[in-house]
């Protein structure tokens, strides 16, 4: 019991101490990873079209070579998260990010689609992990009381990395409009991940990873690195630990998370984050053959050289701009996820994202430019402000710490199972059915979204990590 007290001690302390620089040079380099998703996905969509041409790809090649990584990822969220409950987060976080920078470069110098496919996969494996590290991390550093906030901050940098793909890759394809410059774009990634992980060799483990292990030695230690507060033992800890806990608890696996008491929590991280994955990853991956394609320009290999380059040059130049108010939204989130609660912001939020891409599908070629970029920006606002924060949210505080990096890595492999669809299904179905069908289609899995949201809803907003 007085273990358990101290235990109870060090949560304490991470849940009330003020956040001073420590926490937040912690906070900000387990969010970085997220970024480097987010900026990832955007050079991808720049890259994409320029690899088609320099590669003289097909469509399902198309897809083979854009969606590897995001196939990769499926693997990556689900390993990495249960190694990650075995041998803690600061190791992975690690580990994670050598693969991201070794596939990078190997990327950058594949010679045909398949060695592509291979280096990508192996790429969108280490984006993959990111998602239950750095979810982990965070929740577990950070205070609980604007738990909501600093998780939803964190996820922001997956927007801050796309806009800074997109400047990239429209600055590489500006300053050098050739189709091989998506060998330079793919390459560019290195550069901050190999910052990040520099800085990355300095952080702590999770105090409250460490006391679930025993080591509570070290998690106090590592408690008072990062608040500046040592943890001391209360009366309160110890009448805390008699109501909560009830001595040593088994080591909890996969098939613990389909325990009856679960069930419930399983579906509500797991559905709604397919469902908002197909759309994100089927439309950001595309955002700009989309533009391009909605707006009457005919950005394929059939195009002279110059007006194919001109063509992804200015369809890059308006998914940047679009691509700026994925920004707003995480900014309306961290505005309201204390008020308003995660169940109605990610419900609000799928409904916005149906309407924008339902605004699309319906307006299709015939409609003004304003009109599709206004769709992209309602589509770009909402997904952020709801679902895209929401479901990176929610897993993190259903699960206990034991079983939360476990947890959050099968609800980020099935939303990538849901990004796999996203990315094959759109160019194959735009060949088949025509682009506004497709994206039709896409718009009912948004309001689908909304619905299983309601129907298994969890509110966890303001409650402490406790198992």
């Amino acid at each position: 019991m007085e273990a358990a007290a101290r235990r109870h001690a060090i949560a304490r302390v991470l849940d009330q101490a003020p956040v001073r620089r420590r926490r937040l040079v912690v906070w900000a380099l387990a969010a970085s990873g997220i970024g480097l998703d987010g900026y990832d996905l955007f050079i991808m969509s720049v890259a994409g079209p320029l690899i088609v041409a320099d590669l003289g790809l097909s469509d399902w090649q198309d897809s083979v070579a854009v969606g590897a990584a995001v196939l990769g990822a499926v693997p990556g969220a689900l390993l990495s998260g249960r190694i990650a409950d075995r041998i803690g987060r600061r190791a992975m976080l690690k580990i994670d990010l050598i693969l991201f920078i070794a596939s990078a470069i190997a990327s950058a110098f594949a010679w045909d689609v398949w060695s592509l496919a291979l280096f990508r996969f192996l790429q969108g494996a280490a984006v993959g992990a990111e998602y239950p590290l750095s979810a982990s991390m965070v929740s577990e550093v950070m205070p609980a009381k604007k738990r909501g906030v600093w998780m939803t901050g964190a996820f922001s940098f997956q927007a801050l990395g796309m806009v800074l793909g997109a400047g990239v890759g429209f600055l590489l394809l500006t300053w050098m409009p050739e189709e091989t410059t998506w060998r330079l774009m793919l390459l560019s990634g290195v550069v901050p991940a190999v910052i990040v992980a520099v800085l990355r060799l300095r952080i702590p483990e999770s105090p409250r990873w460490e006391a679930e292990q025993g080591n509570l030695d070290q998690a106090e230690q590592d408690t008072e690195w990062l608040t500046g507060e040592r943890p001391v033992v209360t009366d309160e800890d110890r009448a805390l630990s008699e109501v909560f806990d009830s001595g040593p608890q088994p080591r909890m696996t996969y098939k613990d998370l389909w325990a009856p008491i679960r069930r419930r929590a399983l579906i509500l991280t797991t559905v709604p984050w397919f469902l908002m994955d197909i759309a994100l990853y089927g439309i950001g991956l595309f955002t700009p053959s989309i533009l391009a394609g909605l707006s009457g320009a005919d950005s394929n290999t059939h195009m002279a050289k110059d007006d194919f380059i001109a063509a992804d040059i200015a369809a890059t130049g308006q998914a940047a701009f679009t691509d700026l108010f994925l920004i707003v939204g995480f900014v309306l989130n961290m505005l309201l996820v204390e008020r308003a609660g995660r169940i109605r912001l990610q419900i609000l939020g799928f409904v916005g994202m149906a309407f924008g891409l339902g605004t699309l599908a319906v307006v299709g070629t015939s409609g003004p430019m304003w009109v599709l970029l206004g769709g992209f920006i309602v589509f770009n606002t909402m997904v952020n402000l709801g679902p895209n924060a929401t479901t990176y949210l929610l897993p993190a505080e259903v699960f206990p710490t034991r079983l939360r990096a476990t947890g959050h890595g099968v609800a980020a492999a099935a939303g990538k199972v849901g990004a796999v669809v996203g990315t094959f299904f759109l160019p194959l179905a735009t060949n088949a059915f025509g682009l506004s069908p497709t994206v039709g289609v896409i718009a009912v899995a948004a309001a689908l979204g909304a619905i299983v949201t309601y129907r298994a809803r969890i509110e966890t907003g303001g409650k402490e990590l406790r198992d």
